[in-house]
């Protein structure tokens, strides 16, 4: 839930910590039946006239047209026009999720309309004795977003955890964390591969389970809050017990992690990592774009079972290069949408570990 620039034990740390005081009854909107929600789950309710004057006024807003295949989702960014928490500053924030929302068929528009509607921005939250250590964070049950530390990464990955309201009672915390930080990376940075700044290695766990079940399937899990498409995929190949127990195991690493302690079960994880590489490979075949892709991406995983993870991880990026696939912009891939590794023409500080390029 909380956006840091940390490395990766504080990130996980937070993320299951700050979870466990701020979850609450607001994000089961369901219940609440907004007389004045456009949606109903994903379907859009309102008339054709309806329809066009609120395309109207939110043209107006966003100073472009919205291609008409695309205008049933970019009406959830009229929740923002309508927003009477938001500044027209803060309310500029949020009009560039418009392909985010396109792009995902499975986003509950009725709960993100909501949520949009009636989110505020408190630039003056004092830190909770959880939160001292991250630069902003989302409040679940007051659908607040705290800022600290502001940036606009701290701020776009708060709306995401915002607009999906993705819970931790549903999905575990590396899962909800690294999905964030992904989507916002590959919609919003400049430079969205290089991922060392927050959740570095819950990115790459995530990203194994993209290449093994696809990216499709792991969107769906996060927008649904439930691991259920991934257990079923995985299950296509072996049985849903293993399926669910080797999900267990990848969540362990981050849960061992988290508490300061060190990798000890071994065979464990190693088995874990295994039984997904066997799935991939009896998917798609060895040493194709998929199976390479997944090599690189547990690579930088398996850095969690050493006490200098973040060095390592670092090291991987320096020395072997930059892994490079889009998994969910339709924008990135086209340029990304087969894995490849690129040089890395970054210098990174060790203690914080940002990242500037090389000036040739």
């Amino acid at each position: 839930m909380g956006k840091t620039a940390r490395n990766f034990v504080v990130a996980t740390t937070i993320a299951a910590v700050v979870y466990a005081g701020a979850t609450g009854t607001f994000g089961d909107i369901h219940i609440l039946h907004d007389p004045d929600n456009i949606y109903n789950d994903r379907t859009l309710t309102i008339t054709e006239e309806e329809k066009e004057a609120l395309m109207n006024s939110l043209e107006s807003e966003l100073g472009y047209d919205v291609a008409a295949e695309k205008e049933d989702d970019y009406l959830l960014l009229s929740a923002i026009v309508e927003n009477n928490n938001l500044s027209e500053d803060e309310k500029a924030y949020f009009y560039d999720f418009g392909e985010m929302f396109y792009e995902n068929p499975y986003l509950d528009r009725e709960k993100a309309y909501h949520n949009l509607k009636n989110v505020s921005i408190n630039y003056n939250a004092t830190r909770d004795y959880n939160e001292w250590y991250v630069s902003g964070s989302y409040d679940y049950k007051n659908n607040e977003i705290k800022i600290f530390d502001d940036s606009e990464a701290v701020r776009g990955h708060e709306i995401i955890h915002c607009i999906f309201n993705v819970r931790p009672e549903h999905l575990d915390n590396y899962f909800i964390e690294g999905m964030t930080e992904l989507l916002y990376n590959e919609y919003f940075e400049d430079i969205p591969f290089v991922e060392v700044n927050s959740y570095p290695f819950e990115i790459s766990a995530v990203k194994m389970l993209c290449d093994v079940c696809g990216s499709d399937v792991v969107l769906k899990a996060y927008s649904e809050s439930s691991m259920k498409p991934i257990i079923d995929e995985l299950a296509n190949y072996s049985s849903r017990e293993d399926a669910k127990h080797n999900l267990d195991l990848l969540n362990d690493v981050f849960v061992v992690r988290s508490d300061n302690q060190v990798v000890t079960h071994y065979t464990d994880y190693d088995d874990m990592l295994d039984y997904l590489e066997k799935i991939l490979i009896n998917k798609y075949g060895e040493g194709g774009f998929e199976h390479n892709s997944f090599k690189y991406n547990k690579s930088l995983f398996m850095n969690l079972f050493y006490d200098n993870s973040l060095d390592r991880y670092l090291d991987i990026i320096e020395n072997t290069g930059i892994g490079t696939k889009a998994y969910f912009s339709n924008k990135l891939k086209e340029d990304y949408n087969y894995f490849h590794i690129e040089p890395c023409d970054y210098t990174f500080s060790y203690e914080n570990p940002v990242f500037q390029k090389v000036q040739n």
